[in-house]
């Protein structure tokens, strides 16, 4: 048991209360009386007392992918624990798969959940496809509806020289529209491109972002890695407008037409 001080805290000498309920040091208080409370406290209760140190709120990106020492640090900084969280549970890529309640943990506190239905990034052939790699994980997500219809189905390009197929995509996609590509692999550096609208990504590095077209090389290859069928859907779902993927290997069945 620490015998260090609580909140809230009292001046030994006069019995005066120097911080309030909340951990806040009151603003009255003399500056020579604050450094001397400061020297008896730890760096976490410091942290806790001091405005500076924390946030009226917190907006938290990718949640999904938090770790419990993370959502601590996270909820030690939002004052009130006034937070916004946006995550996707089909793109969690660290620890075992699991439902929200699961991974938020009680220092978070109370939350009120808003499930997103409609997916304004994807045309409807990709977020149909994404939903067919959404049935394969073991969370039961929903998938959302696409807004738009789109005007390209989903290609699969079976070959046998991946690299000199994908550098064909990326020429036929440069010629037809000013759009950014992505390129997406698990090895990039096989496909490095002097183009300058193309970014060649890992699955992983390619979270968060979107692109007009995107070409997804050997999925099955992206299966392997940890957490395989969250960067599967990762990669798939970059597209705005065009999705093609380019394979020599067999595609898994819920990706064939």
């Amino acid at each position: 048991m620490s015998d260090r001080p609580r909140f809230p805290l009292q001046d030994e000498m006069t019995g005066e209360v120097v911080s309030d309920p909340d951990g806040f040091p009151i603003a009255e208080l003399e500056g020579h009386d604050y450094l001397g409370l400061s020297e008896t406290l730890s760096l976490e209760e410091r942290a806790a007392g001091e405005r500076a140190w924390r946030y009226g709120h917190v907006i938290v990106d990718e949640a999904q992918d938090l770790t419990p020492m993370q959502w601590r640090m996270v909820a030690r900084r939002a004052r009130g624990h006034s937070m916004t969280i946006v995550g996707d549970l089909a793109q969690r890529t660290v620890g075992d798969p699991a439902s929200w309640p699961q991974l938020l943990p009680p220092e978070v506190g109370e939350v009120s959940r808003f499930d997103l239905t409609t997916n304004y990034r994807s045309p409807e052939p990709v977020s149909v496809l994404a939903a067919q790699v959404l049935d394969q994980l073991p969370q039961n997500l929903v998938a959302p509806t696409a807004i738009r219809e789109g005007e390209h189905d989903v290609e699969r390009v079976a070959t046998n020289d991946v690299v000199q197929s994908v550098a064909d995509q990326i020429k036929r996609h440069g010629e037809d529209f000013d759009g950014q590509i992505a390129v997406i692999a698990v090895e990039p550096s096989r496909f490095v491109t002097e183009d300058e609208r193309v970014r060649v990504l890992s699955p992983t590095a390619a979270k968060g972002m979107e692109f007009d077209s995107v070409i997804v090389v050997e999925p099955s290859e992206i299966l392997t890695l940890d957490h395989g069928l969250g960067l599967l859907y990762v990669a798939i779902t970059r597209s705005t407008d065009r999705l093609v993927m380019v394979h020599a290997n067999p595609l898994p069945d819920y990706l064939r037409p």
